[in-house]
């Protein structure tokens, strides 16, 4: 039986916690994409559209209303990001899972894979709404929020920045715990070349 470090835990945590967003808030997006436009509205006890339009109060690609013109109440961006995420962060957080419980060679390649992935799926997402706020500036008309209301909202800093940090900072210690593990292979590696 592999015995569990206090990081492996954590880890472990940080797993379970990716099932949730992975499995379900991204994969619901399949078909709830258009969740604003259901006769006569979402159930109040559906979460992830209740988590999607509340969320939509402060970066308002979650909440298109009316429905854009590919029929969805979520932004294609959202979308392009998101869903893949599910579905391939998803079940690369399943392995990652199983080679610390099996303590297998494929922990750290698999770690170090999800988390960079976490961190540049955060980096668009980002990206899609400061991009056109600098080319904006950039071309001399003022910055231009698109779907918030940008650093003068608490919501902006709580919920745009501030809830999806974590995106990058705990997938970036992941990151930095797998190079760490994977060095000494690597260096006898190169060695033996």
């Amino acid at each position: 039986m592999v015995v569990l470090t206090y990081w492996d835990k954590w880890q472990i945590f940080w797993i379970f916690s990716n099932f949730y967003i992975h499995f379900g808030w991204e994969c619901s997006l399949l078909y709830m994409f258009d969740y604003m436009e259901w006769k006569g509205g979402f159930s109040k006890f559906n979460a992830f559209c209740a988590a999607f339009k509340s969320y939509g109060k402060y970066d308002r690609r979650y909440c298109i209303k009316p429905a854009t013109d590919y029929g969805s109440s979520i932004d294609k961006v959202v979308l392009a990001v998101e869903v893949p995420a599910g579905v391939i962060d998803g079940p690369l957080c399943a392995l990652w899972l199983r080679g610390i419980l099996c303590n297998t060679w494929y922990r750290y390649p698999t770690q170090l894979v999800v988390s960079a992935l976490h961190a540049f799926g955060t980096l668009v997402f980002w990206g899609d709404e400061l991009v056109p706020g600098y080319t904006s500036w950039f071309k001399g008309k003022g910055w231009k929020w698109t779907a918030t209301d940008g650093p003068k909202s608490i919501h902006w800093w709580w919920a745009f920045l501030g809830t999806n940090a974590v995106w990058v900072i705990v997938p970036l210690l992941c990151c930095k715990d797998a190079l760490k593990a994977m060095r000494p292979a690597l260096e006898d590696a190169l060695k033996s070349n």
